[in-house]
This record gives C-alpha cells, structure tokens and sequence, in this order.
C-alpha cells in the first residue's frame, strides 16, 4: 500500500509493521516502533530509522519525524 497519510503510517508501526517515503532520498531506509521490555534501558517506544549499506553494513538510528514527514501523503507500509 502506499500513498498513505502519516497518521495511517502511525497505525502500521503501532501495529508493528515498518514504513517509509516516497519521498526519501535513501534507497532502502525505512522506519519502525521499538517497544522497549523488561530487558530495556529505555521505558518508553520509540521509532528506529535502519538506513542500509552504510560501512557497519546497516545502520539503526532513533527518529523524530519533521513537519514534511508529517504532512506528507506518500507513505508506504512495507510487508
């Protein structure tokens, strides 16, 4: 599916499936929620941006999406 607003986006990673953009100009990147366990340091979710074929092979990096993220209408959910 894409075409997808952000807030049907937010659906899919509380779900948790994984998105990314159309708009985006990594090949590859994409987005999902980590829901921390009894096992985590962090006590609250957060998103996880993985950017792919960077020189540790793939990167996971915390994300905070921007105004144009979450105004934008070209969201996909990757299966």
């Amino acid at each position: 599916m894409n075409g997808l607003t952000f807030a049907v986006a937010v659906e899919i990673l509380l779900a948790g499936g994984a998105v990314r953009r159309e708009g985006w100009n990594g090949q590859g990147m994409k987005c999902f929620a980590q829901f921390p366990d009894k096992h985590s340091k962090m006590t609250h979710p957060y998103l996880v941006m993985v950017i792919p074929d960077c020189i540790e092979g793939e990167r996971l990096l915390p994300w905070q999406p921007s105004q144009v993220d979450i105004f934008a209408n070209d969201w996909e959910e990757l299966r």
